[in-house]
């Protein structure tokens, strides 16, 4: 059996003459007659004919919709894609969309966890089409019938392939072509799997970087040596923002229970993915924890669990009463929740915006386990990965991949995606497993209109780890003093224009 692999799909309404639009949509190459997109191939024709508008409007949630044969000459792609293996060369099809649905699963999901949410494009249209598959057939001049049976065995066929438990950390790659551009046709971008949200987890968030023109692209698992690619999701979102902040992860559906959920049968044989980081992944889980400002949160680190002691930032509680700060065990349990006494904060603007704060160690969960602070060198290009509560403070921890950017005594600079909600997350080794620093905040622009989510700044594990220390030997809280620094190279490192404390 062989593994999907990436296609071009441009609007062609007639078979001759040239093509009508520019910009494509990629496309998974489920088998030789078969290519699966994303409704965003549509997003250029469907508020421009009324008979496709309506057909997508009306479809059921939940149900493959047969295209109507009055509608097939409108529905027609040209399809480039590459048909030999371990060849470079490209070839034209022409195909054309014989059946689609709306994900049941993905319509619930844009419409309740990224309700408030602004992608791309903002038409009621383009809403409309994030939750639509398209399933295109590769055709010729003698054959353009299809039947409903090879529908669902072409689907069952790419169900077979998909693994139905992904891990949080796994290694993961997009193959698209951006801006829908055949001079990018093949790309890739690699990342990790950094969270996965919705019912039965039907959508994947990956720090793999994709573009406009991404979508409908397919995403892999990488296995443990390298050598196997696993179909596993599609592309349905490039570019959006969370709260008026540009969110840098791609947005995929998993194919495994939003194939399964349209084809409503079970399908016992789906391969297991068995990552070397499942276990890691699953440690870093145990040492990140929610911290509650009020309505506000950030991230926090266990840190002794002995004495109940966990680090965040000092700009994350600096906004409320201590009364009102609280530290959630597990985020999918909101009642586990327990107060927290505020044992020490950096003044603000200060080096190194850090706040210590103290539980009752009988009120701490059993399933949490301390983060080990690395006492190593950190070298630049360190493998490493971040670990916080963006987004949302209902899913479990968010994890991006990166590397040490810079390594500085008294600062880390990292290429790990940060966003609100990460602060005070920690970076970790994916060598060692060991907490290398603690995330405080991504860039700005000198003049405030550019963010870079993906350069973000840590505090060392090694400033962190002495003052602790001194505490748990004499549990004087004024060794936290040492946090606010007055070193003045160190506050000149940490002053620097394009600053941006990472929002709660």
């Amino acid at each position: 059996m062989s593994v999907p692999s990436s296609a071009l799909l441009l609007h062609s309404p007639t078979d001759k003459g040239p093509l009508t639009l520019p910009r494509g949509c990629s496309g998974i190459s489920i088998s030789t007659n078969w290519i699966l997109t994303h409704g965003a191939a549509l997003g250029s024709i469907v508020d421009k004919s009324h008979e496709v508008s309506s057909f997508i409007t009306n479809m059921v949630p939940g149900e493959l919709t047969m295209v109507p044969r009055e509608l097939t000459n409108e529905l027609k792609f040209r399809v480039y894609r590459n048909d030999d293996l371990g060849s470079s060369s490209i070839k034209e099809h022409r195909g054309v969309t014989v059946v689609a649905w709306r994900c049941s699963l993905l319509k619930k999901t844009f419409d309740e966890f990224f309700a408030t949410w602004n992608f791309l494009k903002s038409s009621e249209f383009d809403r409309s089409l994030r939750s639509v598959f398209l399933l295109v057939r590769i055709y010729d001049d003698a054959d353009e019938s299809i039947v409903e049976t090879s529908v669902e065995q072409a689907l069952s066929c790419l169900l077979d392939q998909a693994p139905r438990n992904l891990v949080r950390g796994s290694s993961v790659e997009i193959e698209s072509t951006p801006f829908g551009n055949p001079v990018f046709i093949g790309s890739i971008a690699r990342g990790v799997i950094s969270n996965l949200v919705g019912d039965e987890d039907c959508v994947i968030m990956t720090d793999a970087y994709a573009v406009p023109g991404g979508e409908g692209g397919p995403i892999y698992i990488i296995s443990p040596d390298c050598k196997r690619r696993i179909i596993s999701g599609m592309v349905i979102a490039s570019l959006s923002w969370c709260r008026g902040e540009w969110v840098d992860y791609t947005f995929a559906a998993n194919l495994a229970p939003c194939v399964l959920n349209i084809l409503r049968k079970k399908h016992p044989c789906s391969p297991v993915v068995n990552s070397t980081y499942e276990n890691a992944d699953a440690a870093l889980d145990r040492g990140v924890v929610l911290v509650r400002c009020g309505i506000s949160w950030g991230t926090g680190i266990l840190v002794d669990k002995d004495t109940g002691i966990f680090l965040t930032c000092s700009h994350v509680v600096a906004e409320v009463p201590e009364r009102e700060i609280s530290i959630v065990m597990r985020p999918y349990k909101p009642n586990l929740r327990v107060q927290a006494k505020l044992l020490y904060r950096t003044p603000e603007n200060q080096p190194y915006d850090v706040a210590v704060l103290r539980v009752d160690p009988q009120n701490v969960d059993p399933l949490l386990k301390s983060v080990r602070l690395s006492q190593a060198p950190i070298f630049k290009g360190e493998p490493v990965v971040s670990v916080g509560f963006p987004f949302s403070s209902s899913i479990r921890p968010t994890i991006s991949s990166g590397v040490i950017s810079k390594s500085m005594d008294c600062a880390l600079l990292t290429t790990c995606c940060v966003q609100s909600g990460a602060s005070g997350g920690p970076i970790i080794s994916r060598t060692t497993g060991d907490m290398l620093g603690m995330v405080v905040c991504n860039l700005l622009s000198s003049d405030g209109t550019v963010l870079y989510p993906r350069m973000s700044l840590a505090v060392p594990a090694i400033t962190l780890s002495g003052p602790l220390r001194e505490y748990l030997r004499t549990d004087n809280p004024d060794v936290f003093r040492a946090f606010t620094c007055a070193d003045a190279v160190v506050r000149k490192i940490w002053d620097f224009y394009p600053f941006l404390p990472a929002k709660l």
